[in-house]
């Protein structure tokens, strides 16, 4: 679908976020976890184990300069992951490439879900207008799941999981299922909004 399209059926994109990290994101915007790495400094070999690896918890990052930043802890075991992967693909690969990008959900009603999933941490929900991120020439892709995510218990996640899963959203059919869109840049704190 043209970016015109897929703007007006999906008009704000919805991001969430550790809340701590507000004023970090309203200096840097949003950025990867890859990226976020690479400002805060962050030495080897704790930048690759954070980017290869599981993430089983949250990862608090701190800089003299920056503060802090807060990096999402994730689903993929490898247990859970390898037998989802495209053709050479590893376990470490995959979440570099996750990890490499801003993930959104399309929707309220997901990032809703998202957040109450995880009641004990102080959240919060921030927005950008499609429209927008389009006319900067942000590269926008598509996803019909949470690539971010493993689950065997639910059908929807049994998908592989390889890099073209997320389509340029000018490749995706009007009528396809999209559930989540990302951006393998930063998107300036000019974009992002709080939602209400």
């Amino acid at each position: 679908m043209s970016g015109a399209v897929f703007a007006r059926r999906f008009p704000r994109l919805f991001h969430v976020a550790d809340a701590a990290v507000e004023p970090l994101i309203r200096r840097h915007g949003l950025l990867s976890a890859e990226a976020l790495c690479a400002l805060f400094e962050v030495p080897e070999p704790r930048r690759s184990l954070l980017l290869g690896e599981n993430r089983r918890r949250y990862e608090t990052l701190e800089h003299p300069a920056h503060g802090q930043a807060v990096l999402r802890r994730q689903l993929m075991t490898d247990a859970a992951l390898a037998p989802r992967l495209g053709p050479g693909l590893t376990c470490a690969c995959w979440r570099r490439f996750i990890n490499a990008r801003v993930f959104f959900w399309v929707s309220r009603a997901s990032a809703t879900r998202f957040l109450a999933a995880e009641p004990d941490r102080r959240q919060i929900v921030l927005t950008v207008r499609t429209e927008a991120l389009i006319e900067m020439g942000l590269q926008v892709f598509a996803s019909p799941v949470n690539g971010g995510a493993i689950d065997r218990a639910r059908p929807e996640r049994r998908r592989r999981r390889e890099p073209a899963l997320y389509r340029p959203i000018a490749e995706v059919p009007p009528a396809e299922r999209v559930l989540e869109a990302a951006i393998p840049g930063p998107v300036p704190p000019g974009l992002v909004e709080r939602s209400p």
